[in-house]
């Protein structure tokens, strides 16, 4: 999806949008933008809010220009209690506003962004909210229907007081454009089913990134991953006739001081193998690679951006996970590239197989300053903390600073969940050094725990997105299926954690 987005300013007498977007409070009171421009329609604008209740946020009320020139249409949208507004609110508000006018075949409008700022937040933080709330929030999958969505909304545009420099804030413009496209191209590989969607693909899709964004990038084929031994990976994907691809694009600057690995689980379809899941809603298993997405969502964004004196590596085991006369069996024993033996007593706890040796590599590879693994892992984590949030783990002071930071401002939640020690004596195995799944109870905290085993004294977290990876509704700025839940947070969290990382 392509979009074109513009930064205005000036009198709004001369404007000329389709549709000016503009908030509307709980308290009706005209935005002094607008009160020339209401003199010149008559008061029919004051006289609108007046009249108009909003009872609900991002609820649009439409008022037509009364004279036939400059803007077309003034859309005020419910924005509820001023003191309770922050970014989320105002994305997802954005996000409703967009898709709305888009299904009214709208496709240009423009946000008055001086009345959006209620709050404590710089005007750039406002600005790129809005416009990532629209470009996300007017996102449609209709790649396999005959019958396309022709409502296209291709131009959001911001109009800024006049006080401001434009040019100051182009690097804002740049980076939402790199970051919705990114999470935008996410939702769309997530979304496509998993006979599109291979390994095989997603390989191709990794060096198409590295060619648009100008990285480096590697696929190790089976016999490769033999060679080295990766054979907790390989486990996974002996019951496919898919070649299995393990994925590494690398962003290496001139000058680098840190380094950070991100290792992402891209199970492209999932049945669970021989411990075969349930029938019911399998097929939304399609989009069990979206960490693996994310990952390579954000080494796309990371490429475009070129953030200073890091040096980023993305890291994507990729396979099925399938039952035939190859498959894995429950109480087989698999090792490890680093010789670390796993009894697999559940054939569906795979996403930890493939990330022990992803983790592995990552860390006798680059001796990374940090690693992060990203996975809709476990439905543990859903029953815990829901859909609306993801739950990381780490012991790691700098890490844990720095996704509470990027997800404030990413508006993509994320909760601290505990290590808890003891809970590792439900992963001793009697034959094995380890088995790959706990007791019935507190298993995304058993499954954090196993994983930590595989990165040594490197400092690390665990991020499990199965919750907030998939909508089951359209809601503000998500749309149902795939939300592309990670590479917002991601690029994020590497600046974050580049700036307080000595």
């Amino acid at each position: 999806m392509k979009f074109n987005v513009k930064l205005n300013s000036g009198n709004l007498l001369q404007a000329n949008y389709p549709v000016l977007v503009v908030p509307a409070f709980e308290d009706p009171a005209l935005p002094p933008d607008l009160r020339e421009l209401d003199k010149l329609w008559k008061g029919v604008l004051a006289s609108a809010l007046k009249s108009e209740v909003l009872t609900a946020d991002g609820e649009l009320y439409i008022v037509p220009n009364p004279i036939g020139k400059g803007i077309h249409r003034i859309a005020f949208v419910g924005m509820g209690k001023s003191d309770q507004c922050d970014l989320e609110k105002l994305r997802n508000i954005a996000g409703t506003a967009a898709n709305s006018l888009r299904k009214r075949d709208v496709g240009r409008i423009c946000f008055l962004v001086e009345p959006f700022i209620t709050f404590d937040y710089k005007i750039e933080n406002v600005g790129q909210t809005l416009l990532e709330g629209a470009l996300l929030g007017s996102y449609s999958f209709d790649q396999f229907k005959a019958e396309k969505d022709t409502h296209v909304l291709s131009n959001v545009e911001l109009h800024l007081p006049k006080h401001i420099n434009i040019k100051d804030l182009m690097p804002m413009l740049d980076e939402t454009l790199a970051l919705t496209t990114s999470t935008l191209m996410t939702r769309d590989w997530c979304n496509t089913p998993g006979n599109l969607a291979t390994p095989t693909h997603l390989a191709r899709l990794a060096k198409d990134i590295a060619k648009e964004a100008g990285l480096s990038v590697k696929v190790l084929d089976e016999k490769d991953c033999e060679r080295l031994g990766m054979g907790s990976f390989l486990a996974v994907s002996r019951g496919s006739d898919e070649p299995p691809k393990f994925i590494v694009i690398d962003y290496k600057p001139k000058r680098h001081s840190k380094t950070i690995c991100f290792v992402g689980k891209a199970i492209t379809f999932d049945s669970g193998g021989i411990s075969l899941k349930p029938g019911k809603d399998m097929h939304l298993m399609k989009a069990d690679k979206g960490g693996g997405l994310a990952v390579l969502a954000t080494m796309r964004t990371v490429g475009m951006l070129q953030p200073d004196n890091v040096r980023i590596i993305g890291i994507v085991p990729a396979c099925e996970n399938l039952p035939d006369g190859r498959a894995t069996k429950p109480g087989d024993i698999v090792t490890t590239m680093g010789g670390k033996s796993i009894e697999v007593l559940n054939t569906d706890a795979e996403g930890r197989l493939i990330l022990a040796d992803g983790l592995e590599y990552g860390c006798s590879e680059y001796r990374p300053d940090a690693i992060i693994d990203v996975a809709t892992l476990t439905g543990s984590c859903v029953i815990a903390l829901g859909q609306d949030m993801s739950g990381y783990w780490t012991d790691d002071k700098n890490i844990a600073e720095a996704i509470e930071k990027a997800a404030e401002i990413s508006g993509e939640r994320t909760w601290r969940m505990p290590l808890h020690k003891p809970y590792a004596e439900q992963l001793k195995s009697d034959c094995a050094d380890t088995a790959n799944i706990g007791g019935p109870w507190g298993g995304s905290i058993t499954a954090a725990l196993f994983l930590k085993q595989f990165v040594g004294d490197t400092p690390w977290m665990h991020l499990d997105i199965a919750g907030p990876f998939w909508a089951e509704k359209s809601s503000g700025y998500l749309t149902k299926g795939a939300t592309g839940y990670g590479p917002r947070l991601l690029y994020r969290f590497i600046t974050q954690w580049a700036a307080t990382v000595k």
